[in-house]
């Protein structure tokens, strides 16, 4: 009898560790623009990705996260119907494959996704209880399969999370590329193709570490505006941030120049390049609010440019 009796203690003891080995296993922590994510998968169909563009953000557990994700499987079509009160893209296109809404259902915003067939997912909802600190991801996969391997923070659900979040702590996303130089940050704006990479490029030839050369997160300090990288979907990146020292709008030009713009100017220059749900005016205001004290404390510049570090010695010389 005491031989079966440890044979099971064994077998308990067993399968208790290999349970907490599997929990452990579906529990990653990540940081963010300064705010840290604890992410649990509760579904056996999903595993983190390893080459992810969120791998390199993951940190410690230092038992302090702000904001609990979770990651759990569903039949979207079947669950209760949410009023969609912004809708961000309502049609598939060859570079965007996906239409995404903001919806809200009693006291719980949400963020739904559908995506082009072909994809391994077919649709996304995020339920974020703000109050809680709580953000439960529901996904149903196109079809049956194997165990799919996610990065929790996968295009584009993860970057219009991260934007609805940050906003609560004065923050937002804008496109944009950030160069570090001497300690000191200086941030690119524009729309797609105006240069943006170019930009960050020259600056890197110059000596200079590149933040992000896309988009960017930008957090409030006591030192200023921080600006962060955040988890791109095709590469990955470690986190880096700087505080920023000027801002620019830039343009391609047959001459290098450079104009101080008036701080309205500067301020809605910036804000036409912020990711932004335009349906909330308290989050366009904030946004303008963070803008105008950017526009303010470091200046921002319309900046015409030559792809040729000739730009990088002008800004140097004339602004420091």
């Amino acid at each position: 009898m005491p031989l079966v009796q440890n044979i099971l203690l064994g077998v308990t003891n067993l399968i208790s560790r290999t349970c907490s080995m599997i929990k452990q296993n579906n529990i990653r922590q990540y940081t963010i623009g300064g705010i840290r994510f604890n992410v649990k998968i509760e579904c056996p169909l999903f595993d983190f990705d390893r080459t992810g563009g969120s791998q390199l953000f993951q940190t410690p557990n230092k038992h302090i996260d702000d904001w609990n994700l979770t990651i759990d499987t569903c039949h979207i079509s079947k669950t209760k119907t949410w009023k969609h009160i912004f809708k961000g893209s309502e049609n598939f296109e060859s570079e965007i494959p996906y239409k995404w809404s903001v919806v809200k259902s009693n006291y719980l915003d949400g963020i739904y996704v559908e995506f082009e067939e072909g994809s391994q997912i077919k649709s996304a909802l995020a339920l974020i209880n703000i109050d809680e600190k709580k953000i439960h991801i529901e996904l149903e996969p196109f079809k049956k399969q194997g165990q799919l391997k996610l990065d929790p923070f996968f295009q584009p659900l993860g970057i219009l999370i991260i934007q609805y979040i940050v906003h609560i702590y004065g923050g937002f996303i804008i496109h944009a590329s950030t160069v570090s130089y001497n300690s000191k940050g200086y941030l690119f704006s524009a729309i797609s193709g105006t240069g943006k990479s170019t930009m960050a490029n020259i600056w890197k030839q110059y000596g200079a570490r590149v933040i992000n050369d896309d988009r960017l997160l930008i957090m409030p300090s006591k030192k200023g505006y921080q600006a962060f990288n955040t988890p791109m979907p095709y590469y990955q990146d470690i986190s880096k941030n700087i505080t920023i020292h000027k801002a620019f709008l830039i343009n391609q030009s047959p001459s290098n120049y450079l104009k101080k713009l008036p701080i309205l100017k500067g301020t809605l220059g910036l804000l036409t390049n912020c990711m932004q749900f335009q349906y909330e005016e308290n989050q366009v205001q904030t946004r303008l609010e963070a803008l105008q004290s950017i526009a303010t404390e470091c200046g921002v510049y319309e900046c015409g440019f030559k792809p040729d570090k000739d730009i990088v010695e002008l800004i140097l010389n004339e602004i420091g």
